[in-house]
């Protein structure tokens, strides 16, 4: 079972100051993640803007699908739509495109997300 986690620093590759950045996340319980960490990150804080601004889990859903499409290295990667679950107490068997799956809980709102792509 993977440990909490939270306010993890990032730097890229890159030497560049500004590519370098101190990220504040979300506390979250990993189950499994197929995705760098950098876009582990970026769905992850998605997550957390999504629930907060979306009262209803449906409505959230469909926003972090929709910031995914929408952002420069995870919508263009591969055919196929973003699909994202958000529940409580839930199981799948999903077919996913390789390096482009999170299944994860954030600690402070008591849900489990898994947001992938397939297709």
């Amino acid at each position: 079972d993977a440990e909490y986690m939270g306010n993890q620093f990032w730097m890229s590759n890159s030497d560049s100051e500004e590519e370098k950045r101190v990220r504040n996340l979300p506390k979250y319980k990993l189950r499994h993640n197929d995705m760098p960490i950098p876009l582990f990150e970026e769905v992850l804080t998605y997550a957390e803007e999504a629930t907060n601004k979306f009262p209803l889990d449906k409505d959230a859903a469909v926003e972090i699908a929709r910031l995914c499409k929408a952002h420069p290295k995870l919508g263009d990667i591969d055919e196929g739509e973003w699909q994202v679950i958000i529940g409580k107490s839930f199981g799948a068997s999903v077919n996913f495109d390789s390096r482009l799956l999170a299944f994860f809980d954030l600690v402070n709102k008591g849900k489990t997300f898994l947001i992938f792509k397939s297709g």
